[in-house]
């Protein structure tokens, strides 16, 4: 595996199995907000800490 850029191809491969983890060195490198932006994009609902609300207006 590898190149893992998108949430939908990262969240597809821990459901069906393909891995046990999922990581995301050089895409994180790319855009430091991925977990959010993956978030969002899944649905999933996310737990921030109360001080990094404000940074996604």
């Amino acid at each position: 595996m590898g190149l893992i850029a998108e949430p939908e191809q990262a969240d597809r491969i821990i459901r069906t199995g393909q891995a046990d983890i999922v990581l995301l060195g050089r895409e994180l490198l790319r855009d430091p907000y991925w977990p959010h932006r993956a978030a969002k994009q899944l649905g999933a609902n996310k737990n921030w800490p109360v001080q990094y609300d404000r940074a996604w207006v």
